[in-house]
């Protein structure tokens, strides 16, 4: 199925909100290397940078569907346990381990984050590292064929942006994107908890630093509808740049829509392709930036007060800048 999810709003917890409109792109299509829905794929890059991906179809991969079901029993069961045992995984890594609420601004000014999150990094799942969370540990194979099938996924849709750009040799997107190589492509699981508080809440508004949900576009937030058999996937930081700044990093944040209190839990799950570590690109201040040395600055970025992130055009990727034009 390859077409744009047309409805143009939707009641959420008694308020009408307007849909973000993505187009579809067919994953099984992608694997085929049928060249009209690259095409397809490029433009939605080019004109927003976001769009749903259709997991469904006659292909290995769609296996990925029912490994999101285990994963999220997993993560409500890791989730659940007393803060005291979470904290004992939180190593203080940008790309592994356990991060506790508050410790990323909020989307409210002067406020912080509300929610936590246990992150997997790509290294450590492949090279079945002996310094896993237990949890992980436990539950490995499950861990290992939902990263191995997520890194599937991204490479192919790198390699069809490639071939829909006519790219060659290393200006491939997928050979920034080497596995064998050091990067910090992580699988983050999120979970937003219930929270009556209204002072802390959601993800403050940022674009991502990786490859590749509310999102500003027409300088208003557009609700990105979850699809059932569907995966969202957004243009990070590191593709826009080392496309030339040719895609759009799509502008988004996580935002209860109840008056900003979190009347229930709500679990995502994240897998981030970053760039080797040594790939290289032009920043949004004109600056050559390595991979790894732009993921690091702006992981700090978000932990931040928001007077300081307002003096950057690294919380956002320049994109804010760049819509309010």
């Amino acid at each position: 199925m390859s077409e744009a999810f047309r409805s143009e709003t939707a009641l959420l917890n008694g308020e009408e909100v307007e849909i973000a409109p993505l187009v579809v792109i067919d994953l099984y299509k992608l694997i085929e290397g049928d060249r009209t829905e690259a095409q397809r794929l490029l433009e939605s890059c080019e004109n927003d940078g976001f769009f749903y991906l259709n997991l469904q179809g006659p292909h290995p991969s769609s296996k990925i569907l029912n490994d999101q079901d285990a994963l999220l029993e997993v993560m409500r069961n890791y989730f659940a346990q007393p803060e005291e045992v979470k904290e004992e995984d939180n190593i203080e890594s940008m790309t592994d381990g356990f991060k506790p609420v508050g410790k990323f601004a909020g989307v409210k000014r002067n406020s912080r984050d509300c929610y936590e999150t246990l992150r997997v990094s790509y290294k450590n799942v492949i090279e079945k590292s002996a310094s896993m969370p237990p949890t992980v540990a436990t539950h490995l194979p499950l861990f290992h064929d939902f990263v191995s099938t997520s890194h599937f996924i991204t490479q192919t849709i790198l390699t069809r942006l490639s071939d829909a750009m006519d790219l060659e040799g290393l200006a491939r997107f997928e050979n920034s994107h080497r596995s064998e190589r050091s990067s910090t492509t992580t699988l983050v699981l999120l979970h937003y908890p219930e929270n009556y508080d209204n002072a802390n809440s959601g993800h403050n508004k940022h674009t991502d630093i990786q490859l590749l949900s509310p999102v500003k576009k027409s300088r208003s937030w557009l609700w990105v509808q979850p699809r059932p058999g569907h995966a969202v996937i957004n243009v990070g930081d590191s593709l826009r740049f080392l496309s030339g700044k040719r895609f759009k990093s799509c502008l988004h944040r996580v935002f209860p829509t109840t008056d900003g209190y979190q009347t229930e839990s709500r679990y995502s799950i994240a897998y981030f392709l970053r760039p080797e570590s040594t790939a290289e690109f032009e920043d949004t201040e004109g600056r050559a930036v390595s991979a790894k040395a732009w993921h690091d600055e702006k992981y700090v970025v978000y932990t931040q007060p928001h007077h300081k992130q307002d003096l950057s055009t690294m919380l956002t990727g320049g994109m804010e800048r760049i819509l309010s034009n």
